[in-house]
């Protein structure tokens, strides 16, 4: 799905800098979409058999004599709305956390997330420690409602996060969940080995590990096909990790 989201993202790009007539020769965005259309097709083939064969179609008879076919280019153009419709779905990140540390996390939020990779709050799902809702069913189906609107899942594991119910059934449901991409951090002052009953988190990286944090960087603009501003990004990481430093106590 990421590899057709990022050639579908690609190709509107270059519709958006394509403006035909009936008198409209073959050029290099022609030749640019031409051959993104001709990647996207057999990625297309499984999931959208059918506006595949449309795709298809039209590139076979869009160069008429040197000239774009109106009609062929409206066929591709439209292929690309669609396909636009289907998957550039909005962003959606849950972030699972205590509420005692309600300041790294909202720090997290606006500099790595909001003011790094450009997201909107309403983007994203904070969850809280001292939750209203109730335990049992209630709760978990509460959870469950939320996670499943949602790409990514981020665990911020702390002392605080350890000692808290809500915040371990979160992580459990979670884990639970099919398809969605589960990414815990670890807060710098909470060694691997007392995670305790997390240990299943092997994969854990700390929130501070600023390679870890271009990871994050680096998939999350593939996944939702934005383009890097590492200049912006290396500030706002850097901010992030001082602040977190600060609030910790670590260096």
């Amino acid at each position: 799905m990421n590899t057709i989201r990022e050639l579908v993202n690609q190709g509107i790009k270059v519709l958006q800098r394509m403006k035909i007539n009936y008198n409209s020769t073959i050029g290099p965005n022609t030749m640019q979409l031409i051959n993104i259309s001709k990647q996207l097709i057999p990625n297309l083939q499984k999931e959208q058999p059918e506006i595949a064969d449309i795709l298809n179609n039209a590139l076979s008879t869009i160069n008429f004599n040197g000239f774009i076919s109106a009609y062929s280019f409206g066929d591709i153009r439209t292929c690309y709305r669609i396909l636009a419709s289907l998957y550039n779905h909005p962003k959606k990140i849950f972030i699972s956390h205590s509420s005692e540390d309600k300041d790294i996390v909202n720090g997290f939020v606006k500099e790595i997330l909001m003011l790094g990779c450009k997201f909107e709050r309403t983007d994203i799902f904070c969850t809280l420690d001292h939750s209203a809702i109730r335990t049992g069913e209630d709760f978990r189906n509460e959870i469950v409602k939320n996670m499943k609107g949602c790409d990514f899942i981020l665990c911020m594991i702390s002392e605080n996060y350890k000692r808290s119910e809500v915040c371990t059934n979160e992580m459990g449901a979670a884990w639970a969940m099919d398809g969605k991409r589960i990414l815990p951090f670890k807060f710098p002052n909470l060694p691997f080995d007392d995670m305790g009953f997390l240990n299943v988190v092997k994969q854990g990286a700390d929130i501070t590990d600023k390679s870890k944090l271009d990871e994050l960087y680096t998939e999350l603009c593939a996944f939702y096909g934005l383009s890097p501003d590492w200049i912006n990004y290396n500030q706002r990481t850097a901010d992030f990790i001082q602040l977190v430093n600060s609030k910790t106590g670590c260096k």
